[in-house]
């Protein structure tokens, strides 16, 4: 599994859609007429999320956010802003994603000390 981008999530992010780093692009199968990407992504349990990575269409800069299905998982997730999340792809397999959540727990030795949650 690679690691595509782990995050610390903000409001934004809990109350909206989450914004993701245009990097991981390649990613993704977008569908270039819809400017958007659906995909399956697994948790640490194996239940199945689907999400949908959509660009903006009018801006140069294409901002990627994930929003159909976001709202839920964070619902169902229970995250707070503060929180982490973590995105895989498996690059030499079948393609799966995969998502880990994430809670501070302290700072030791002025490092954040993180526990999946």
């Amino acid at each position: 599994m690679k690691q595509l981008f782990s995050k610390v999530l903000s409001p934004t992010d809990i109350e909206h859609r989450l914004a993701v780093p245009s990097e991981i692009l390649w990613a993704f199968e977008f569908d270039q007429a819809r400017r958007c990407a659906d995909f399956e992504v697994k948790d640490k349990h194996g239940q199945t999320w689907e999400f949908r990575c959509s660009t903006r269409k009018k801006d140069f800069h294409p901002k990627p956010v994930v929003s159909k299905g976001w709202r839920k998982f964070v619902k169902d997730k229970g995250l707070q802003a503060g929180d982490k999340v973590v995105f895989y792809k498996d690059v030499e397999g079948d393609s799966t994603y995969k998502i880990i959540t994430m809670k501070k727990v302290f700072k030791l030795f002025g490092e954040e000390v993180w526990l999946p949650s």
